[in-house]
């Protein structure tokens, strides 16, 4: 990896105005741009190793006016190995060919890409993606109605593709994301079955049994088997406070700028607001004692966007497939997925609290303390899949 950041590092000094006048020219929709200096700083990024995020700014001379410029760089590095296919759930070059396709350009409801103004593919094995700058006009705390109204604008996203949109066809959309998501856990959950003895481990999951383990991880079966059923519809599958930004356009309407399209897919209706709510609580960006508030506010405010698109389905199928996205992707798929090698593995522990800011023991004590509200989701998902099942 050291490599690799230091072959990055030489190709960021090597960029000079050839490179950079065309993007700014793009950016600021203006001729004869004279770039007159410039900087780059890395932005904080997740503990993803295959992406890293740039900011650029200068200044650049047009005839008699000098103007500001700020452009954003994603650099999706090939992985050394895995998610080289279009059908992973990881497909590393998935987001260069969503904005290379196009597919991003118009989208309805009120979401938004950010302006793309150049993919490029380096004979190193990378995409670099330049793409403008998207400022939140609320800043960096939302209050709980603004996620009211991103669901809203997700919910009229999805609706589209539901009643008369056609979904998008391109071969490096990702399809059963969930259970290709699950299945990569796969070996994690075995692992975590016969570790539950292990301290950090005993830390996180305090009163759980083994045999739970084993039983909730088989219903996934069936619970994926429910949402592949349920309509499907075009779908960001990450679209949590991290990855959104709102504004308004020139009209003054609501717009939602998502970033990181690397798992745009094919998905259920009810499983794009999973991450809204539960990994916005997660990254911090939502009080914990707001959780069911928010729960709340968004499922209203996303069956609503539904209903203005003209869906008029079933709102049971909605909570069904939120809860169970909620507690398979996260509690099982991400703990078990994600955490536990993170835990079991101490040559990782160091890493892991830097990106996170948190020790390992905090991390377990904190997944100790969900515990209830993943249970809750947990009981939803049972009780709705029992319904669901009648009716269907």
């Amino acid at each position: 990896m050291e490599k690799i950041r230091e072959t990055i590092n030489s190709q960021l000094q090597a960029i000079d105005e050839a490179v950079l006048a065309p993007l700014v020219r793009r950016s600021l929709d203006r001729e004869n741009v004279k770039i007159l200096h410039w900087q780059y700083q890395p932005i904080t990024g997740g503990v993803e190793l295959e992406s890293s995020l740039y900011r650029f700014t200068g200044d650049a001379r047009i005839e008699d006016e000098t103007l500001s410029w700020t452009l954003i760089l994603k650099i999706i590095q090939s992985p050394a190995e895995g998610n080289g296919d279009p059908l992973s759930f990881r497909y590393w070059k998935r987001e260069a060919l969503a904005y290379q396709s196009g597919a991003l350009n118009d989208l309805p409801g009120g979401i938004a890409a950010p302006q793309c103004f150049a993919t490029v593919e380096k004979p190193t094995g990378a995409y670099w993606i330049w793409m403008e700058d998207v400022k939140d006009e609320t800043g960096d705390a939302w209050p709980l109605e603004q996620y009211g109204t991103v669901a809203r604008c997700l919910g009229r996203f999805n609706g589209a593709y539901l009643t008369g949109r056609p979904l998008p066809e391109e071969l490096w959309l990702t399809r059963h994301w969930l259970r290709k998501y699950l299945d990569h856990a796969a070996p994690a959950v075995n692992r975590l079955i016969h570790s539950m003895g292990h301290p950090l481990i005993r830390r996180c999951l305090p009163g759980i049994s083994t045999d739970f383990i084993q039983k909730i991880w088989d219903e996934r079966l069936e619970v994926l088997e429910l949402l592949e059923h349920f309509p499907q519809t075009f779908c960001h599958q990450d679209a949590f406070r991290r990855n959104l930004f709102f504004r308004h356009t020139q009209e003054m309407q609501p717009e939602v700028v998502a970033v990181d399209w690397s798992y745009s897919g094919i998905a259920a209706v009810g499983e794009e607001v999973a991450p809204l709510v539960h990994a916005s609580l997660s990254f911090g960006a939502v009080a914990p004692g707001d959780a069911f508030r928010l729960e709340q506010i968004v499922l209203d405010e996303y069956l609503g966007g539904l209903r203005e698109a003209g869906w008029q389905g079933d709102p049971d199928m909605i909570r069904f497939s939120y809860a169970a996205t909620v507690y398979w992707r996260y509690a099982i798929g991400g703990f078990a997925g994600e955490m536990v090698p993170w835990m079991l593995e101490e040559s990782s522990h160091a890493a892991v609290e830097k990106a996170w800011g948190k020790t390992m023991e905090q991390m377990a004590d904190e997944t100790a303390a969900s515990l209830g509200w993943v249970n809750y989701m947990y009981d939803q998902a049972s009780k709705l899949k029992a319904v669901l099942k009648e009716k269907i």
